[in-house]
């Protein structure tokens, strides 16, 4: 039996395939808990939202918050082999974008703007955090995290940015693909998915496309995609604002994004420190954790050196 064949037999894995994603989250989540973090929820900007909280580990800073940001269908528990990790450099707040996740929606809407995205997230530094922090964010956490830095730099200490996505291109035409892709799952489109987004598809994955479809399928992506307008993705030109160090991580087998998002990025963010990982896909996060941990931690002590002071609207203490 050919490898095709055999892959389209494993959906297959029966009535197994609609749970395996669920439950391997959930015992990746126990997992993260009983390793220490701390799954805290509040109201921010409007909205239930949840993140995980690992303290920062012996010798790390105290006054460098680390926030990371997942992107579309996906979660926070994204980071649950490297949060640890990057825990040396200084607190650490994975946190669930509204309708991912934990956390919930905006009143009356079944999905989220980026512009309400970022206020999550800056609602999260101020109030939560107190303190400027460095931001690590995944495809449309990138794009978030870059929003936030150019609006309101007094958030954020540095970037780094695994795979962002929001690059502008050439407009709508350049986007046409994926939302075709990622608005009409089927399990063609899934197997079309893994092969984009990952370097080398593990094998398990085939046997659970139909939980992997319903993370597509669901309305915080369906409805997202629908109503994303060219406004809302970056310019060159805005892209040249960015005042923070920026840290830019590509798998180099990425082919999730439009082609031609890594040189948008690559050249038109001001000095930014890039790593390009060979055979790696639009994840780096759970195909090269320790790549991604070692690069966070040599940025941070390389580029965000010295201490800051909190700000002014610090409502509670972090943690």
């Amino acid at each position: 039996m050919s490898e095709q064949a055999l892959r389209r037999q494993l959906d297959l894995g029966g009535p197994f395939s609609p749970v395996l994603i669920p439950l391997v989250l959930g015992l990746r989540r126990k997992t993260l808990l009983r390793a220490g973090a701390v799954s805290v929820e509040r109201r921010l900007a409007g909205i239930s939202t949840h993140w995980y909280h690992v303290p920062g580990r012996r010798g790390s800073d105290p006054q460098l918050p680390v926030v990371l940001i997942h992107g579309i269908a996906d979660s926070a528990l994204t980071w649950a082999f490297t949060m640890r990790g990057i825990a040396r450099v200084g607190p650490v707040y994975a946190l669930d974008l509204p309708g991912f996740g934990l956390s919930g929606f905006p009143p009356g809407r079944r999905y989220t703007t980026i512009a309400e995205h970022t206020r999550v997230l800056a609602a999260l530094l101020r109030e939560v955090l107190g303190r400027p922090a460095l931001l690590v964010g995944n495809s449309m956490g990138g794009w978030i995290a870059l929003r936030l830095a150019q609006l309101q730099p007094e958030l954020v200490r540095g970037l780094v940015l695994l795979d962002p996505g929001g690059a502008l291109l050439n407009g709508r035409a350049a986007w046409q693909p994926f939302v075709e892709v990622v608005t009409a799952p089927d399990l063609r489109a899934v197997r079309r998915i893994y092969r984009q987004m990952y370097g080398h598809v593990p094998l398990p994955l085939y046997f659970s496309q139909r939980a992997f479809q319903s993370l597509f399928l669901r309305d915080p992506v369906q409805q997202f995609v629908a109503v994303a307008s060219e406004d809302e993705f970056f310019t060159a030109e805005e892209l040249r604002q960015i005042s923070v160090p920026v840290g830019l991580i590509w798998g180099e087998r990425d082919r999730f994004l439009p082609a031609g998002s890594f040189e948008f990025f690559r050249d038109n963010l001001p000095v930014a420190e890039v790593l390009v990982l060979r055979g790696c896909g639009h994840l780096p996060q759970y195909e090269r954790p320790r790549a991604v941990v070692r690069f966070v931690r040599r940025f941070a002590r390389r580029r965000l050196g010295g201490v800051t002071k909190p700000l002014v609207r610090r409502l509670v203490p972090s943690g």
